[in-house]
């Protein structure tokens, strides 16, 4: 069995049909879950990519030859990356300005340029894992202000017509000089519908760019043999937690990942998993894939409801203990004082809203020994 594995970095699960989106119109997204099991608790243990792909790239390489494909300069030099076969490394945009047409866009280049290596490599007699990731939204933005426009209104702001990412970051404030309480600020509107005009045209950039793609795979023009999975990295803030950007907070936005596997035959095509998943968890699915080994077949096949029955999630500001009813999240620096504590009702609460952190104390007590193991 051949793998091509997508990953691309600063994809929000929030902005996808599959996962509840319903303004942004993506049909290649939406005809992939149609053939696709999805992930509903797909999570990045970490957001420091390196770490992740540490854990990713634990490939048996007896069985498949490996090649590399990405704009990510990080990545390309990765310490892992030299054990891949082959490894190319594609330019990422650099223009000061967005580019005219969707054939110019980092999607759909790099989506074009592995969708070829992919074809070479079928030539040769042993099956291979190609892995092409991209920056994606954490990388320059290159999408054409005819697609930043595709959703907005008439009475609302302009789009962001920048390239570089933006960044909004509203404190916490003190009304009064001797109050010691703190309020939070919120974003202007107007800013943050502006970057979600260019994101969401961003979306619709990276839905037809990868329509050629799932249409070799349909068509079987890739094998009748080949795995084929999409997935993100890490998530991008879109004010939900009074940030818009590329930060690092670990909140469901920026950790909680879209996670599309595709098998040759649609085995388990439109099958939603809602138990825990790691990124990390992947290298032994993609190790074992062949076998039928792996639990995620049994997860498939509803044989076992979970593989973890908590994930713990690292950052360099805070920590964060999952589990299938609970977001724990502890604040070591940053915006609030050391050792703040916060606590979410999941999978209700999806973007982590509403904090019951004081109404449920003996949650606290028994979660908190699992950051220290």
């Amino acid at each position: 069995m051949n793998i091509f594995c997508l990953s691309i970095d600063g994809l929000h699960s929030g902005m996808i049909g599959a996962y509840g989106n319903t303004w942004i119109q993506t049909p290649t997204l939406d005809r992939l879950a149609s053939q696709s099991v999805l992930f509903d608790r797909c999570y990045a243990e970490t957001l420091d990519l390196p770490a992740i792909f540490d854990s990713l790239w634990q490939f048996q390489q007896q069985k498949r030859r490996t090649i590399l494909v990405t704009d990510d300069n990080d990545i390309f030099f990765h310490a892992k990356a030299n054990e891949f076969d082959k490894r190319y490394r594609l330019k990422p945009f650099e223009d000061s300005e967005p580019v005219q047409s969707l054939e110019e866009t980092q999607f759909f280049t790099s989506f074009a340029a592995a969708l070829d290596l992919f074809r070479e490599q079928k030539q040769s007699a042993k099956p291979c894992i190609l892995w092409a990731h991209l920056q994606g939204f954490r990388g320059r933005w290159d999408f054409p202000m005819s697609y930043r426009e595709t959703h907005r209104g008439e009475e609302d702001p302009l789009p962001y017509d920048g390239v570089e990412i933006p960044y909004i970051k509203t404190p916490y404030v003190k009304p009064y000089p001797k109050q010691q309480n703190r309020i939070a600020t919120t974003i202007d509107p107007d800013k943050l519908q502006s970057v979600m005009e260019t994101y969401s045209g961003g979306m619709t950039v990276l839905d037809h760019s990868l329509a050629g793609l799932l249409d070799s795979l349909e068509k079987g023009e890739l094998g009748d043999d080949t795995l084929f999975l999409l997935f993100s990295t890490r998530g991008f803030s879109l004010g939900e937690h009074r940030r818009i950007g590329a930060d690092n907070y670990l909140y469901g936005e920026n950790i909680q990942l879209p996670l599309f596997v595709r098998f040759p035959d649609e085995f388990g095509a439109t099958v939603r998993i809602p138990a825990l998943f790691g990124l990390s968890d992947l290298a032994d699915f993609l190790n074992t894939v062949s076998d039928n080994k792996s639990p995620f077949f049994n997860l498939i096949q509803e044989k076992t409801e979970m593989i973890h029955e908590r994930l713990l999630i690292t950052g360099k500001r805070d920590s964060a203990i999952v589990t299938p009813n609970w977001f724990y999240r502890k604040v070591s620096e940053g915006y609030m004082k050391e050792g703040y504590i916060e606590l979410y009702v999941k999978p209700d609460d999806r973007w982590e809203t509403n904090n019951v952190a004081d109404r449920c104390p003996e949650i606290i007590e028994e979660l908190t020994p699992y950051f220290e193991m």
